[in-house]
């Protein structure tokens, strides 16, 4: 049988709808597409950064490098907890204050003995309270507001104590020591009772005393303490810091 092969010489015809795209030569493509740069390393900052910067925000901004998160907290413990501004305004109140007592002994010695204490207000006068009559805290807040350098001296110590508490706290705004309590101008008087921080003396058979120095220093930051986490809420308080072994 003889087989017709005249449809196999014909072209083909392509069906119909948008052309298929062909490839663009070898050279076109080179010719378009722009060289790729690289940029040596030596090039780049290589400062190291040792540091954990503190940062706040969606931004992320920092604002403060872990060198001067160090230099921060650790002037502010000096001056908290080793015997800094705090206690020396604290230590000159002594005697101002024993004298006070003194005379409050020979004056009227049964309000001398009674169960009271005092602090500094906001205003920045002294503030008495306790198991006392209205006409006793009065009276005592009379004598001890006369007493130009103990209300001086008084006022140092709020001022240090904020002020380094602040310090403490840093830009995060929190802290995991005396300043993660919530202690401020208005209600230091309800918190710290200054008249329990002056019994707080060196005893004389257990330290060498240094010439000047009537209280204890670690007694005296102890009582602090315990007032604190006796009679302050606890407001600033770090995180806890989780640490996540990764097994290598």
């Amino acid at each position: 049988m003889k087989v017709d092969t005249s449809a196999l010489a014909q072209p083909q015809v392509q069906p119909s709808g948008p052309a298929t795209p062909k490839t663009p030569p070898k050279e076109t493509v080179n010719a378009t597409l722009a060289p790729d740069v690289y940029h040596r390393s030596g090039e780049q900052d290589q400062t190291p950064t040792y540091s954990r910067p503190v940062v706040i925000g969606e931004g992320q901004v920092l604002l403060e490098t872990a060198e001067e998160t160090i230099k921060r907290v650790g002037d502010a413990h000096s001056q908290l907890y080793a015997g800094g501004d705090m206690f020396h305004a604290a230590n000159k109140m002594v005697e101002h204050y024993d004298d006070f007592m003194g005379m409050l002994e020979l004056t009227d010695p049964m309000l001398a003995e009674k169960n009271w204490r005092f602090s500094v207000d906001e205003q920045g006068l002294m503030k008495v309270s306790g198991d006392l009559s209205e006409d006793e805290i009065t009276t005592l807040e009379t004598k001890l507001n006369n007493n130009q350098e103990l209300v001086k001296y008084a006022n140092e110590v709020k001022e240090a104590f904020l002020k380094y508490t602040e310090m403490e706290r840093g830009p995060s705004g929190t802290s995991s020591y005396w300043g993660k309590y919530d202690v401020n101008e208005e209600n230091f008087a309800d918190i710290i009772d200054m008249k329990s921080l002056m019994e707080e003396r060196v005893e004389l058979k257990a330290y060498k005393v240094t010439a000047g120095i009537n209280l204890s220093v670690l007694d005296f930051v102890d009582n602090v303490a315990e007032q604190l986490k006796s009679k302050a809420e606890v407001a600033f308080e770090d995180e806890p810091f989780n640490y996540i072994h990764d097994g290598a």
